[in-house]
């Protein structure tokens, strides 16, 4: 496996959260890239879906308590329960 299929690969399982499957291996480099893009993009057309419903959602709550809502649904996350979720072991990765 060459240099890049390696970088590839790791970007995959970045962007995955877990380690991918052993035969991914196989795949060319491009491929890997074409497959980490497309669960990227995916990832982002989500969140914003999810941003779009949640501002849309915010609509019915008064106006003066908008700022302050907002502000509370959709402050930074931080500490031990933000980080993202092992998806392979259930466990949670630094």
């Amino acid at each position: 496996m060459s240099t890049e299929a390696l970088a590839r690969l790791g970007e995959l399982g970045e962007e995955l959260g877990a380690r991918p499957p052993a035969t991914f291996a196989d795949l060319a480099a491009e491929q890997l890239a074409v497959l980490s893009d497309a669960l990227r993009r995916e990832r982002e057309s989500r969140a914003a879906g999810l941003n779009e419903a949640a501002e849309k959602a915010l609509t019915v709550v008064p106006a003066p308590a908008r700022g302050p809502v907002r502000r509370i649904l959709f402050r930074p996350a931080t500490g031990p329960s933000a980080r993202r979720p092992d998806r392979t072991s259930g466990g949670v990765r630094p």
